[in-house]
């Protein structure tokens, strides 16, 4: 929690490098760990399932070393920093803005959280093969998502500075141009995903079907990867206008309402392959996107919430 705060606000301040290396740096550390600890490569214990789990946390740790170490040497950049540790005092008016704007936030992650382990249950009614596939798949996600997530972040960071300065007309123009960019750049690595999909499975020692269930389903994610890049360049930019109740409506209350009870229903009630039903959830997204690009065009957004 300690490094999400940390790089958070080194991401306010405008420094997005580190955040992205150590973010990089933390997934390889998991991708090979996982690798070494579950089956007990190169003299490591086989570990099963608690390798994995020693190996998610230790990423977190060596990401946490690297965002807190760079932080405190370089406290002429990060002046947030500065006597950080001199009181625990946090002023009253401040709490009462945290807690108006910060927990709508909560509940959304909390929820949101949530909704993702319910849609893997759902999906996992398709058997153990359908765990294991999008286990690997969701690896390999992971380290191309990034390229969607940091520009996101980059929305944020960017044109929240615009509003807090009070242009309004060049945060919406810098809006749009980094949204397309952002599907751009998504595009172009879907496209290499989406060929490069039969090679990742072959890393892991699982059975065919397996395997063949994560080719397929990282194809899949693929294919949505610039409609999520483009849902993930309007919730930041809804978020840097602080409409952190919109967002919460946009991302929770929608996985829930729509993208869980989509899986839960096809994958109890009918006999469609968990391919047709992964693929059906995210499609389902498309309705946040003709939402997102209203508001965002509408302009909702457009307020400085500095002043």
């Amino acid at each position: 929690m300690m490094v999400q705060v940390y790089a958070s606000t080194l991401r306010e301040c405008g420094e997005t490098v580190l955040p992205m290396k150590a973010g990089i740096v933390a997934v390889l550390i998991n991708l090979i760990f996982n690798y070494l600890l579950i089956y007990g490569k190169f003299g490591f214990p086989e570990m099963g399932v608690r390798g994995a789990a020693v190996a998610t946390v230790l990423s977190r740790y060596v990401e946490a070393c690297i965002v807190l170490s760079w932080t405190h040497k370089h406290t002429e950049k990060n002046i947030f920093a500065q006597g950080l540790y001199s009181t625990l005092k946090v002023p009253a008016n401040l709490t009462k803005k945290i807690l108006i704007k910060g927990t709508p936030l909560l509940l959304n992650e909390t929820l949101w959280a949530a909704g993702v382990a319910m849609l893997t249950q759902c999906y996992s009614v398709r058997g153990l093969n359908v765990v294991a596939g999008l286990n690997i798949s969701n690896t390999i996600n992971n380290v191309f998502n990034i390229v969607f997530i940091a520009l996101g972040d980059s929305v944020a960071i960017v044109v929240g500075q615009l509003l807090g300065a009070g242009k309004m007309k060049e945060a919406r123009d810098t809006d749009n141009k980094m949204i397309a960019f952002s599907v751009f750049c998504c595009t172009c690595v879907a496209a290499v995903m989406f060929v490069m999909a039969p090679l990742f499975p072959r890393l892991y020692n699982t059975n065919a079907e397996a395997r063949t269930l994560a080719k397929y389903f990282i194809m899949i994610t693929a294919f949505f990867m610039p409609q999520n890049a483009f849902l993930h360049a309007t919730y930041f930019t809804l978020r840097s206008g602080g409409k952190t109740i919109v967002t919460f409506l946009f991302d929770s209350v929608f996985i829930w309402v729509v993208s869980v009870t989509i899986a839960f229903t096809l994958s109890r009630f009918t006999g469609l392959p968990v391919l047709a039903i992964y693929a059906m959830v995210q499609a389902a997204d498309m309705m946040k996107c003709v939402i997102g690009f209203i508001l965002v065009k509408k302009g909702v957004w457009l307020q400085n919430i500095v002043s």
